[in-house]
């Protein structure tokens, strides 16, 4: 093999290692930029978590449960402040770079057939130079690419880092929060109740109507051992319908 096969078949070699990472920084972007959406769900949750207690602390509460309390959601929140900063800086404010256009390189084609037309390899001259700039390009671009998908990888891991503590801070203040009598909605307070209109008592059919008694029972027979039985009275009978 002759030296310019050689170094033909080196920058061959070269091209193809440039474009693989070129096309595998700009991946990374698109995988960092996902992982972007999980501290953003956890920190909205905790935030509403410290938001829930704080609304339903008892403000009349003391005691050294209050205190440890109060630590733990000041720790809990700084966390998740520091945390947001970084999240910040991983979304937003990072430059990245990509080769031109398509439309420029053929025109970048052409002006390289032009310049070399007047030479007899004319053609590998001008394909020799529009890949070697075409490689020179994605090796620029991808290696400027990867210094921001580390840069943004970096404060990803702050992110979490920072708000894992949190959520270990969050967490035991809720416990105080519940266990300790912290929360007002537990105790029990008076009902009061508002009397808007007047209250109509209604009675009864049963209550309203006077049933009259039943009619007196038979009398009670009385019977001694020494004396005869008394003779039983007949019963007066009902006048019957006719009207006799």
């Amino acid at each position: 093999m002759s030296a310019d096969e050689k170094s033909k078949s080196i920058n061959d070699e070269l091209f193809g290692l440039c474009e693989k990472l070129y096309f595998h920084e700009v991946d990374i972007r698109d995988k960092v930029n996902a992982r972007l959406q999980m501290p953003f769900a956890i920190g909205v949750a905790m935030v509403g978590i410290l938001g829930f207690m704080l609304q339903n602390l008892d403000r009349t509460a003391s005691g050294t449960w209050l205190h440890v309390f109060y630590g733990c959601y000041f720790f809990s929140g700084s966390f998740i402040f520091l945390g947001t900063s970084y999240f910040i800086k991983a979304a937003w404010g990072t430059e990245y770079q990509f080769v031109a256009p398509g439309v420029f390189w053929t025109r970048y084609k052409s002006e390289c057939y032009g310049f070399y037309q007047h030479l007899e390899n004319a053609d590998e001259l001008a394909r020799d130079a529009f890949r070697s700039m075409l490689s020179e390009q994605y090796g620029r671009t991808s290696s400027a690419n990867a210094i921001a998908n580390d840069t943004r990888a970096y404060h990803l891991h702050l992110t979490l880092k920072f708000l894992i503590h949190a959520g270990m801070y969050a967490t035991f203040a809720l416990m105080v929060f519940y266990f300790s009598g912290l929360n007002k909605q537990e105790k029990d307070s008076p009902v009061r109740v508002l009397i808007t209109a007047p209250i109509k008592l209604e009675k009864s059919m049963s209550e309203t109507k006077k049933i009259p008694p039943p009619p007196p029972p038979p009398p009670i027979r009385y019977v001694q051992d020494n004396r005869p039985p008394a003779p039983l009275k007949p019963v007066p009978s009902e006048p019957s319908s006719s009207g006799r």
